[in-house]
């Protein structure tokens, strides 16, 4: 059954921002700085107004296997969380999962692309100057998947409200290579940083079609 509710409104999502790019040996993820314009999200029934304050990618080493969350048994070879946290009560984070599919061009990816040769050893970073968050979504933002559950990295509290959008953006096949360059804690390649399917445990995914 589709449900329908508002949409999500994303503010200061067109705007540049700059982010510290590191490879934490889990996944290479952009940490978010404190503006005064802040990239945030609400409505699409968010119990509150949700700050950007990092995005990380998870992918595996064949193209069959990457992406966190399945569609019909199905993953692509990558996916990106943008991880949001409450306003109002800090305790509480809102994620945007994209699933990433192979494609001729990669915009979504772009300015990450260029700096991925930089950060291949784990515990380094680099400065991106300048990115666009809008590029980084579906141009369908109103289909999506939701569901109440933990972050799929530790300590995975229970706290996080998931929006799975269920329209891929692109990712080519020279930016994939990159990031299965990347290596881990052990100083060798991160072949999978991805996390199993878990159970449901009795959570309700909806399938949301926004007004």
């Amino acid at each position: 059954r589709v449900e329908q509710i508002d949409p999500i409104r994303f503010v200061n999502y067109e705007r540049p921002v700059e982010g510290k790019f590191v490879n934490n040996g889990h996944s290479v993820q952009v940490n978010i700085p404190n503006y005064s314009e802040d990239p945030e999200i609400f409505g699409g029934e968010l119990d509150q107004v949700y700050r950007l304050i990092q995005y990380h990618f998870h992918w595996g080493q064949q193209d069959h296997e990457g992406s966190e969350h399945t569609l019909a048994g199905l993953r692509y070879p990558a996916e990106l969380h943008l991880v949001h946290q409450g306003v109002d009560d800090p305790s509480k984070l809102a994620v945007l999962g994209v699933f990433l599919k192979l494609a001729p061009d990669g915009e979504a990816l772009e300015s990450e692309a260029q700096h991925l040769d930089e950060i291949v050893e784990p515990n380094s970073a680099t400065t991106i100057a300048h990115i666009i968050l809008k590029k980084k979504l579906p141009k369908n933002t109103k289909s999506f998947w939701r569901y109440h559950g933990s972050l799929t990295t530790p300590p995975c509290s229970e706290c996080v409200t998931w929006t799975i959008f269920t329209e891929p953006v692109n990712i080519t096949k020279e930016q994939l290579a990159k990031l299965r360059q990347i290596k881990d804690v052990e100083c060798e390649p991160l072949r999978k940083n991805y996390r199993p399917v878990q159970p449901l445990n009795k959570r309700q995914v909806r399938h949301v079609l926004a007004k």
